[in-house]
């Protein structure tokens, strides 16, 4: 880890660590990410039971969340899809390189596209309790300061991911299971 990737971490924890809302939480990794050259993120966690509402802290454009959340987007974003599985971050472009092959899946891309979101490394995240989360870190285009930063701080932007989703829920579990954020 860098001395600046340190810095940015160490601010990160200690901002994470005060959160209380989703608006804190929101804050936290925004900093974070603006700390390291990226611009967008969004973390979607989603229940164990399919009935319950996902839970969205972004810092998407609120048009396309709220669009995304409306479509019920979660059930059919191939991005989500392959998180659902668990396992290691992974980049992601418009083309999915074979994953949208719905005409509803090429249409989510084209949307997202509209609000500059065409490409992105995505964090699945799969805890003991069954949570199932992800963390992308989006951007407009695969532009060398994004494909740079992805590559070069992939692992701490997983614990950091991590981190971020532990903080979430167990504030959330604090409050009362999945009625906070919605």
């Amino acid at each position: 880890m860098t001395k600046d990737m340190q810095v940015v971490f160490e601010k990160f924890l200690e901002q994470l660590s005060e959160s209380v809302d989703e608006a804190e939480f929101r804050a936290a990794m925004a900093g974070a990410a603006a700390g390291l050259e990226l611009i967008t993120f969004a973390y979607l966690s989603l229940s164990q039971q399919r009935s319950a509402e996902p839970r969205l802290i972004s810092n998407y454009p609120d048009l396309w969340t709220a669009h995304y959340l409306q479509n019920r987007y979660q059930n059919v974003d191939p991005v989500i899809i392959r998180a659902r599985y668990g396992g290691c971050p992974f980049r992601w472009g418009s083309d999915m390189r074979g994953f949208a092959t719905s005409q509803v899946q090429q249409r989510l891309f084209e949307e997202a596209a509209e609000f500059s979101i065409r490409c992105g490394l995505t964090i699945p995240i799969v805890d003991r309790r069954g949570y199932i989360a992800a963390v992308t870190f989006a951007a407009d285009e695969p532009n060398p300061t994004f494909l740079r930063v992805a590559e070069r701080y992939e692992q701490a932007l997983q614990l950091m991911a991590t981190c971020f989703h532990v903080n979430v829920v167990a504030s959330c579990l604090a409050i009362e299971p999945w009625t906070a954020f919605r």
